[in-house]
């Protein structure tokens, strides 16, 4: 406790003075956690992990007719100087097999590109641009079709890797020879700029931080193709999974670092986070397509990228198709679209639409193959538990206090009818209340690895006022006891949210009615972009965030569940001056993390996460919502979309299901033109 808080405040809201024996006995104790019907669909891939992906030299390749034109023409490199020396050759033989070139896929996003500079953190549109513009040093969203046997990352960037006998060393090989979009060479370079001069770099606000890699941790270059990891803990094979999505994704440095502060005495660091706007195209990317046209929220369009290093397993360069498309509108209309046929991929993730969209799949003309998965969404309540990041007033001071009193805690997630909240949304069985944490229904997963503590509005109204918070002036809202800093003021607490998402919408406004019983004020602060820029400040008191970090793999996701790097969790922020001020079950998590980040054995990982799920939820770490099943919804003409494909485990479901190898038959390309066909990106 602060020692800002007067001598009545710390009687009233002390954890020692008002533990789990004193305001918790008014409430109902723990029960098991809800179990809900599943929904997934039946079957899918499953295949070797040396098979799916793997680096391999053929002896021919192989490209569209169309592009060997343009390098008869002079215009482009033959293929064999385009290609690494070794490329990844990717599977189509657990799939429906070698595809035909041509063709496009029309997405729809519902978020907006901030930039091209993922290495400063910048917001690419989401809804699988992500996927396609940064490449990683691995690649985690594929990995759920493996066999049991070997589910460590995938290949991408870094073609294979081997352990030093003690441990403590990690040798990675990169893709020899391989080339950017634009023709530049790609070498270790890259990945040393992005590591030394952005993750390293406090002031880049950069997705990954080497604190998720253990305390101590190295990285050198050896070669142009070779880079060297060294840990003081022995065989943290879990590290592997945090070089994949948003983390060890190197940008071009030959054209990021004349742009970064270190390099360039005239930029400022704002100015390196912002150089590359989104209408700075073509951009320059290592993935399958690349960025050549953006109208501010109108379309975004991607072409072939002609230096891509992946081949299927019969020398065809990858993509089958030549083209994508971004709809820029909202994340409704890109179910509404792919339902209509208007549109080839959605995510359906808005259960508000699930019971229309599956009453017209059963009709004969429905465009879209559904494939549902486990319950791996949900939503949850996210307290701000920083002292040090984003504090600017006795108000604020006194609400992050509160949020880090388990006492409080209880009360609110007690206070809220998850039951009510789900099906206000959506009759029927997709709905279960959810504890917070991570998703039972996992490949980790068990019934028992949640604490739940159920609805109960008596308990939680006479718990608050044990701690003191009483309605001395009638208008039904408790006040702050006297003596404090804000003694008789209401109790009104902020809610943030995100407009661009019904669901978060719904769910806000359900919550300020239900908590209001409590006695507790909340006041909606709708926000129409991402929340990115909001969380950063750390100046917020609640939000409603639908899981997406925490899905069904978090071992890919370490940094964000617990305090293991100064800026992570989003709900508990420190700075690069002054890190966090741990509760003692935090400190409890975090030594949980270290175990798991070291443990080479994916069964004992599995058990130790199973652990942290239990602490934190008998925590009440955040105000668990409701689960929720998904779907994949995809346009019937495609092919070699993998059975089973889930909305999210390893990944989002649009890099699981391996774009770059989808195809459509020749005879229906052209239900659907291409905006820019017969170009390349940057060649007239």
């Amino acid at each position: 406790m602060t020692t800002w808080l007067s001598t009545t405040a710390i009687a009233v809201l002390s954890l020692a003075a008002f533990g789990m024996g004193a305001s918790a006995q008014e409430l109902k104790g723990p029960e098991p956690a809800p179990v809900g019907k599943s929904l997934q669909s039946e079957g899918g891939v499953r295949i070797e992990h040396n098979k799916l992906a793997r680096p391999e030299k053929l002896p021919n390749y192989r490209e569209p007719e169309w592009v060997t034109k343009l390098v008869e023409a002079g215009k482009l490199p033959a293929l064999k100087d385009r290609l690494p020396e070794t490329p990844l050759v990717i599977d189509t033989t657990s799939v429906e097999g070698a595809g035909t070139y041509g063709g496009v896929i029309r997405h729809v996003s519902g978020a907006r590109p901030q930039g091209w500079n993922w290495a400063a953190g910048n917001i690419m549109a989401w809804g699988g641009v992500e996927e396609i513009v940064s490449q990683c040093l691995v690649r985690n969203a594929p990995v759920w079709m493996l066999t049991p046997d070997n589910t460590e990352p995938l290949p991408q960037l870094a073609t294979n890797w081997e352990w030093s006998k003690d441990g403590h060393s990690l040798t990675m090989h990169l893709l020899k020879g391989a080339k950017w979009s634009d023709g530049q060479p790609f070498s270790a370079d890259d990945v040393m700029f992005l590591w030394e001069d952005n993750m390293n770099d406090p002031n880049v606000a950069t997705w990954g931080r080497p604190g998720a890699y253990g305390e101590g941790t190295k990285l050198e270059k050896v070669d142009d193709a070779t880079i060297r990891w060294t840990f003081t803990q022995a065989f943290p094979a879990a590290t592997l999974y945090q070089m994949g999505y948003q983390k060890m994704c190197p940008g071009p440095a030959h054209i990021l670092k004349p742009l970064h502060p270190k390099y360039n005495k005239e930029a400022t660091y704002q100015s390196y986070a912002d150089a590359l706007s989104p209408d700075k195209t073509p951009w320059v990317t290592m993935g399958p397509w690349t960025v050549t046209e953006y109208r501010p929220n109108q379309i975004m369009l991607m072409r072939r990228n002609p230096y891509f290093y992946e081949v299927d397993d019969q020398g065809n360069q990858l993509p089958y198709l030549d083209e994508v498309q971004y709809k820029l509108s909202t994340w409704e209309d890109r179910t509404i679209q792919t339902v209509a046929g208007s549109a080839d991929y959605a995510n359906l993730e808005d259960p508000s639409l699930y019971l229309e969209s599956m009453r017209q799949a059963q009709t004969p003309d429905f465009p879209a193959k559904v494939i549902w998965g486990p319950r791996s969404l949900d939503w949850s309540v996210f307290p701000n538990y920083s002292t040090v990041c984003g504090v600017r007033s006795e108000r604020d001071k006194a609400i992050r206090e509160l949020n880090r009193n388990l006492d409080f805690r209880r009360v609110v997630t007690q206070g809220i009818d998850r039951q009510a909240l789900g099906q206000s949304l959506v009759r029927g069985p997709f709905i279960i209340p959810f504890a917070g944490g991570l998703h039972p229904e996992s490949d980790f997963g068990s019934p028992d690895m949640a604490v739940f503590y159920p609805y109960d509005l008596p308990g939680a109204k006479a718990a608050l006022a044990k701690l003191g918070f009483t309605d001395t002036d009638g208008d039904g809202i408790v006040n702050w006891p006297a003596g404090g800093p804000l003694g008789g003021q209401n109790l009104d607490i902020n809610l943030a949210y995100n407009t661009l998402y019904p669901t978060d919408t719904s769910l806000a406004q359900s919550l300020v009615t239900m908590l209001r019983e409590v006695g507790i004020n909340l006041m909606l602060q709708p926000n129409n972009t991402e929340l990115v820029n909001l969380i950063d400040s750390c100046q917020w008191d609640w939000v409603v965030r639908r899981g997406d970090r925490y899905v069904q793999a978090p071992v890919m996701n370490l940094d964000y569940l617990a305090p293991v790097a100064f800026n992570r969790p989003e709900w508990h922020r420190g700075t690069p001056e002054k890190p966090q001020e741990l509760l003692p079950f935090e400190t409890e998590l975090v030594s949980t993390m270290r175990q798991i980040q070291s443990e080479p054995v994916s069964a004992k990982r599995n058990e130790l996460l199973q652990a942290f799920n239990r602490k934190q939820t008998e925590n009440v770490y955040q105000f668990g919502l409701i689960s929720v099943p998904a779907a994949i919804l995809v346009n019937k003409r495609f092919r070699n979309v993998p059975a089973g494909t889930p909305v999210v485990a390893y990944g989002w479901g649009e890099d699981g299901a391996m774009r770059e190898r989808l195809f459509v038959p020749a005879a229906e390309q052209g239900k659907v033109p291409e905006l820019a066909a017969g170009t390349l990106p940057g060649i007239r």
